[in-house]
């Protein structure tokens, strides 16, 4: 990462972020990590007491934001899909049941944070296994910012253990600290009660948790039968008093969604009226498109997934990236990346994809806005992406066709992040 002391002013292809800077080329004046002035060359000139950087055959973006992730799990490398949902889920919980017996967690969740700066990423909304609280200490320790949700799991009659066990450890730690919340990840409608969701929501911390992913969610929730029941009963995790809402997983959802806007993950299987609670609710949504297409999602000759009606009804979609082994980039793990898949799978418009990775992800994870753009004031960091062709027509388009990683010309301080 590059250094930051005094002023800087770096001459850039282009200086584009989604809240209306787009100067191509462009220049960025900088101190430390405040932005001073963003825009055309001209409008800023060069300050006689400023470093002049040359960034001229690269793109300047903000700082990304990744709303979903399993940082704890970035030992696990890509690899292929086993072709089962719950046999994936099952391997899962191996690896979780490996690292306590190695003591990696730690260890693990750091390299997920290497591997996230190495994708650009300076803020994350990070799941922390169940009851645990060592992805949080390490997200503190490092430049990463935002949110460390803590997990949990219960059904039936294993509720009121689960809820004492979350309501210990949240107890323990501050809330908020060097840039990185608490908040509470009740894992998926399947895995967790109704009252669950209940205490995380009344809580008072941010909440996420994963819904309509798959079809054999759809199966559990609605006929209590199916691979999710059947591995549910294999972990005797199906308890005594253990009874599914016999309704879609949006609508097993609905109460806690009029209670106040929380962050949703995956939505791989949903139709238009959800979309419609969605926008009526406020509630944001984290999308993991090469996840989803990984685990083949969706099939069953269902509509594809519906980010675009979402952000056309207003819904706040940010971009997440789920764990390491689900990427195509070993090396990284970062939304522009996300961004990228959808660029060329789906001809998805550039700026609605810078927004996704920098804007709606703030929104999703509730930092300031204006962390993820050049806006005058405090930014995350800054990142520059060569490109072949640094006179470009369509500068953030020609990032986006080719595959090679960021870099840092403003890194990430702890500092500028809350």
């Amino acid at each position: 990462m590059a250094e930051q002391a005094g002023m800087k002013l770096i001459q850039a292809a282009a200086v584009i972020d989604a809240a209306g800077v787009h100067a191509a080329p462009g220049s960025l004046l900088m101190e430390d990590n405040t932005v001073l002035a963003a825009g055309p060359p001209e409008s800023i000139g060069i300050p006689g007491q400023a470093e002049v950087i040359d960034e001229t055959s690269a793109v300047l973006l903000p700082a990304m934001v990744n709303a979903h992730a399993h940082l704890d799990l970035s030992a696990l490398e890509p690899r292929p899909f086993p072709g089962r949902f719950e046999s994936w889920l099952e391997s899962i919980r191996e690896q979780r049941i490996s690292q306590q017996e190695r003591g990696s967690l730690l260890a693990d969740t750091r390299l997920g944070i290497e591997l996230s700066l190495a994708g650009g990423v300076a803020f994350a909304g990070d799941i922390a296994g169940a009851g645990q609280l060592e992805p949080m200490h390490a997200l503190r320790d490092s430049p990463l910012g935002g949110i460390s949700f803590i997990e949990c799991f219960g059904l039936g009659d294993r509720q009121d253990a689960s809820i004492g066990r979350m309501r210990s450890v949240i107890d323990s730690v501050p809330g908020h600290a060097d840039g990185v919340r608490i908040g509470i990840s009740p894992h998926a409608p399947y895995s967790c009660g109704p009252a669950v969701y209940d205490f995380a929501m009344a809580a008072g911390l941010p909440v996420t948790t994963h819904l309509a992913e798959s079809l054999e969610e759809e199966e559990v929730l609605f006929q209590e039968t199916g691979p999710f029941r059947e591995l549910a009963e294999r972990l005797d995790a199906w308890s005594e008093g253990t009874v599914m809402p016999r309704c879609h997983p949006v609508e097993a959802m609905r109460s806690s969604l009029e209670c106040r806007p929380i962050l949703l993950v995956h939505l791989n299987y949903i139709e238009d009226e959800h979309v419609e609670l969605l926008a009526q609710t406020g509630a944001m949504v984290a999308y993991c498109p090469r996840a989803s297409d990984y685990f083949g999602h969706p099939h069953a000759r269902r509509p594809d997934h519906r980010y675009r009606q979402m952000l056309d009804a207003g819904v706040t979609v940010a971009l997440g990236t789920d764990s390491r082994t689900c990427l195509d980039t070993p090396d990284r793990i970062g939304v522009l990346d996300e961004m990228r898949h959808l660029f060329i799978r789906d001809g998805a418009d550039p700026a609605a994809l810078l927004a996704m990775a920098t804007l709606h992800g703030a929104r999703a994870l509730e930092l300031e806005e204006s962390l993820v753009t050049f806006e005058t004031g405090s930014i995350g960091g800054v990142i520059a992406v060569d490109v072949p062709d640094p006179g470009h027509p369509d500068p953030l388009a020609a990032v986006l066709r080719q595959r090679s990683g960021p870099r840092w010309v403003v890194a990430p301080a702890i500092g500028s992040r809350s």
